[in-house]
C-alpha cells in the first residue's frame, strides 16, 4: 500500500502538526481585558469586530435571568455550552446572567472571510454538533449575524451557524432540549433564536488571532482537498483491482412479489397464527418499516409460530430479509423479536424438510435490517416456511422480503471470497458518491471511507495469500486481554474452552482467515448468556458502572437502616471497600440469588413507587429476597453501548424490576429493562471482597520476589511485562 493511502494515520498526524502550531499562537494571543462600562448594544451586524468582546441576551425572558449563554464549568459538561435557564455551574447555583463574567462573554473571530464564535471563558471555539453548541479547538462551522423578522428592537438579531441553523434558547421544561442552547432552528420570527449583541469589552490581539485562525484553516482547506485527491485516486485502484479478479454480478437479487390476499395465487404469505388485535400480515410487506406483523400474542394455541410463502414455480436457491418492529414513535421494543429461524422446504405443503436453521447474529433491537446469505436446498421446492422461535412462542418482524440469489463470479483464487468482494464493490460505489459530495465532509470523514476500503482489499489480498498477518497478532493479544479478565458476569467455562481452541489455532498459524475465525469467536464470547455466577457463602461488593465507567458501589448506612450509593474512590487507589459494603451471597439452587447485609438483612429492590433515596430503611428487607443475576444486553435503554462496554458488567432482575441508580449517589430507580448511560444505571460488577488495602506501589522487575500473580489471580514464575502485579499480597506496577 503506498504512503498516500495511510488513512486516519496521515490525518491524525497532519492534524497535529496544524493544531500544535494554532495553539500555540492562540496561547501567545489570547489575552482579555474587559471594561467596566454599561453594556453596548450593537447597531448592525457590521459593527461586529475580531478584536470587541460580546454578551448576548435573548428575546425569550429578556426581563429574568433565563436569556443568556454561558459557558458551564460543571464537572461533566466542559464541552458543551448551556443556557442558564436550567444547568448550573460547579458550585451547584444557578447561573444568572452577568455580562462581565467570561463564562458569558464571546467573540466574534474572522477567519478568511468568514466568523468563527469563541468562548472566552472556555478559550475555545463553539462547534455545532448534535444540534446543540460543543467547544472545539478548531472550528468547523462559521456563524452569520443577520437581522430577524420578530419586530422587536430589543433583540433584532439571529445568530446562526453556517447561515442556516439558528442558535436558540430552549427553556421549556419536560422537553428534549429543555435548558441548553438548541441550535438547528429556522423561525426567524420565534423569540428564543431573537438575540441582542452587545459589546462588553476588547480582546486584546483579536487580529492577531484572526490571521491565526485563517493560516490554520487554509492548512486544514488543503489537508481537505489532500484526502479527497487521495480518495480519487483510491476508487481508480479498486476499479481496476474489480476488474483485474474478473468479479462480476450477474442477475439475481429479484424479489418475489408476495401478496396476502388469495391463497390460490402465486407467492402467497401467510403466518399459521397471526394476532387479531394488531399487527396484520399486510403490514409485513407494505414498505414501511414503521409498521409491522405480530404473531398471535394474546392466548397463542399453537406451540411454534411460522411464516410460510406458497411459490409460483419451485426454487432451489434464494435470500430472505426483514426489519425488526421499529415503531413510529421511536419507543423501544424490547421482546419477541425472532433469535432463531428454521428455513423449511415442502412440494406438497404438507411434509416439510429443514434447509437451515439460523441461530446466530439475529437482531435482538429496534430499527434493524437484516438478510440472509445465500441458501441452497437440496432440491427446488415450492413452499418455504420460516419457523421462529422467539423469546416467547410469539414474534414480531417488520418487511419480510424474499429474493433470488445474487450470482457473483471472480478469478479462481478468489472464489471463495465473493461476499468480501461485493463488499468491496459496494463501498467503492459509495465512494463515488462520496466524492460527488466532497464538499460537505470533513477531512477525516473522508480518510475514514479510504481506511475502510484499504482495510477490506488488504484482509481479500491476506486470504488469497494464507500468509501471515501482523493485524491477526495485534488482535490476538486484544483477545488474550479479553481471556483474561474472570469472574463473576464473564464467560463460563465452556465459552471459555470454546474461545481457547480458535485463540489457540490463531496463535499458532497467524494468518488473515485466522483472525477472521477469531473475530467470529470472540464476538460469540462477549455475547454469551452463559456467565460465571457467584459461589454461595462466599462475600461480594455490588458496585454500578455507569458509561463513563464511574462507579457507585452498594453500601450499608447503620443509622439510616438502609442502602446508600457512594461513589468509588477507593478502587482507583487499591483500597479495601468498608465491611458494611459486604453482601454474603446466598444460592437459592433454583436459579435465583440473595444477598445478606448484615443483622438479619437482606438485599431489597427499591420499595415505593420504584424510586429510592438514601433513606431509612431503602432497599433493605428482613425477608430474604431472590433474584437473577443476568448479563446486560444492548437494548432500548442501553441502545448506544456495545457489548465491548458491557463485558463483564451484570443487572440484577427482581421478578422483572431493575435497579437504575442515578449517578449523583443520591437516588435510584427502578426500570422493567436493564439501563446503561452516563446518568444512570443497571450496569453492576459484582467482584470478591478483600479487607486487605492493596495499594499500588511501583516495583522494579529485580525487585519482585517469591509469589507473584496476575491480576485474574495466576500464579506466574516471574515479570517479563510492564503492568499490575499481585506481589507478596500487595498491588505493584511495574514499569
Amino acid at each position: 500500500m503506498s504512503d498516500k493511502y495511510t488513512g486516519t494515520s496521515l490525518l491524525k498526524n497532519l492534524n497535529l502538526l496544524i493544531m500544535r502550531k494554532f495553539t500555540l499562537i492562540l496561547s501567545m494571543l489570547v489575552a482579555m481585558v474587559t471594561t467596566s462600562v454599561a453594556q453596548i448594544p450593537i447597531n448592525s451586524p457590521e459593527e461586529i469586530s475580531s478584536s470587541k468582546i460580546y454578551y448576548f441576551g435573548n428575546a425569550y425572558d429578556m426581563t429574568d435571568s433565563w436569556g443568556a449563554i454561558y459557558y458551564s464549568a460543571k464537572e461533566g459538561y466542559n464541552d458543551k455550552l448551556w443556557c442558564s435557564y436550567v444547568w448550573s455551574d460547579s458550585t451547584g447555583n444557578r447561573i444568572t446572567s452577568d455580562p462581565w463574567s467570561p463564562q458569558q462573554q464571546f467573540a466574534f473571530i474572522k477567519g478568511g472571510d468568514k466568523l468563527y464564535l469563541y468562548s472566552i471563558g472556555a478559550q475555545k471555539f463553539v462547534e455545532w454538533k448534535n444540534d446543540g453548541a460543543y467547544l472545539t479547538d478548531m472550528p468547523t462551522y462559521y456563524v452569520t449575524v443577520t437581522l430577524n423578522t420578530l419586530d422587536n428592537p430589543d433583540a433584532p438579531y439571529n445568530i446562526a451557524f453556517d447561515g442556516e441553523k439558528l442558535i436558540g434558547l430552549y427553556p421549556y421544561d419536560g422537553y428534549e432540549y429543555s435548558g441548553y442552547l438548541y441550535c438547528s432552528g429556522s423561525n426567524t420570527a420565534n423569540a428564543i433564536y431573537a438575540w441582542q449583541i452587545y459589546e462588553v469589552g476588547d480582546l486584546e490581539n483579536g487580529e492577531e488571532l484572526s490571521a491565526a485562525l485563517t493560516e490554520a484553516l487554509a492548512s486544514a482547506a488543503a489537508e481537505k482537498q489532500a484526502a479527497v485527491d487521495s480518495l480519487y485516486n483510491l476508487i481508480t485502484e479498486i476499479d481496476t483491482y474489480l476488474y483485474e479478479v474478473e468479479y462480476n454480478v450477474d442477475g439475481g437479487g429479484e424479489a418475489f412479489k408476495l401478496q396476502v390476499d388469495d391463497p390460490a395465487a402465486p407467492n402467497y404469505i401467510w403466518c399459521n397464527e397471526p394476532e387479531a388485535s394488531e399487527g396484520p400480515i399486510s403490514d409485513l410487506i407494505d414498505g414501511n418499516i414503521h409498521t409491522f406483523f405480530h404473531s398471535c400474542w394474546n392466548g397463542p394455541q399453537e406451540p411454534q409460530h411460522w411464516l410460510q410463502v406458497n411459490l409460483d414455480e419451485p426454487v432451489q436457491e434464494f435470500q430472505f430479509s426483514y426489519f425488526t418492529r421499529t415503531p413510529a414513535d421511536g419507543s423501544g421494543i424490547a421482546n419477541d423479536f425472532p433469535d432463531v429461524i428454521e428455513v423449511l422446504g415442502s412440494n406438497d405443503g404438507e411434509a416439510f424438510t429443514t434447509i437451515a436453521t439460523i441461530n446466530e447474529g439475529l437482531p435482538q433491537m429496534s430499527n434493524m435490517a437484516w438478510e440472509s446469505e445465500k441458501i441452497t436446498a437440496d432440491q427446488p421446492y415450492s413452499y418455504l416456511r420460516f419457523a421462529i422461535t422467539a423469546e416467547r412462542t410469539y414474534f414480531h418482524m417488520a418487511e419480510f422480503e424474499l429474493k433470488t440469489p445474487v450470482v457473483e463470479t471472480a478469478i479462481e483464487a478468489y472464489l471463495p471470497y465473493v461476499a468480501h468482494l461485493r463488499e468491496l464493490k459496494e463501498l467503492y460505489q459509495n465512494a463515488l458518491e462520496i466524492y460527488e459530495n466532497s464538499a460537505d465532509l470533513k477531512a477525516v470523514e473522508i480518510y475514514e471511507v479510504i481506511d475502510e476500503i484499504v482495510y477490506l482489499r488488504n484482509m481479500i489480498e491476506g486470504l488469497v495469500s494464507g500468509n501471515d498477518d501482523p493485524l491477526t497478532v495485534e488482535f490476538i493479544e486484544t483477545v488474550q486481554e479479553t481471556f483474561a479478565k474472570e469472574g463473576v458476569g464473564y464467560p463460563a467455562e465452556a465459552p471459555r474452552a470454546a474461545l481457547k481452541e480458535v485463540l489457540d489455532a490463531a496463535v499458532a498459524k497467524p494468518t488473515t482467515q485466522a483472525r477472521l475465525d477469531l473475530e467470529k469467536a470472540y464476538t460469540k464470547y462477549i455475547e454469551t448468556d452463559d456467565i460465571t455466577l457467584p459461589v454461595n457463602d462466599k462475600k461480594y461488593t455490588l458496585t454500578f458502572v455507569t458509561w463513563n465507567r464511574a462507579r457507585l458501589y452498594l453500601d450499608y448506612n447503620e443509622e439510616l437502616a438502609g442502602l446508600v450509593m457512594v461513589k468509588d474512590t477507593l478502587s482507583e487507589q487499591g483500597l479495601a471497600y468498608p465491611e458494611t459494603a459486604v453482601f454474603t451471597c446466598i444460592d437459592n439452587q433454583d436459579g435465583t440469588y440473595s444477598f445478606a447485609i448484615a443483622e438479619g438483612k437482606y438485599l431489597d429492590k427499591p420499595a415505593y413507587s420504584g424510586i429510592a433515596n438514601n433513606s431509612e430503611g431503602a432497599c433493605v428487607s428482613e425477608a430474604q429476597i431472590s433474584c437473577i443475576i443476568e448479563k446486560i444486553h444492548p437494548n432500548a435503554k442501553a441502545p448506544d453501548a456495545t457489548y465491548d462496554m458491557l463485558f463483564g458488567l451484570v443487572a440484577l432482575n427482581f421478578n422483572g424490576v431493575y435497579y437504575a441508580p442515578n449517578s449523583s449517589g443520591a437516588t435510584y430507580y427502578t426500570g422493567n429493562l436493564a439501563h446503561y448511560q452516563s446518568s444512570w444505571t443497571s450496569a453492576m460488577v459484582i467482584e470478591e471482597y478483600n479487607p486487605e488495602a492493596t495499594g499500588i506501589e511501583n516495583v522494579t522487575v529485580e525487585e519482585s520476589a517469591q509469589g507473584i500473580y496476575d491480576l485474574s489471580g495466576r500464579r506466574i514464575e516471574r515479570i517479563s511485562a510492564a503492568g499490575i502485579y499481585i506481589v507478596n499480597g500487595k498491588k505493584v506496577l511495574v514499569k
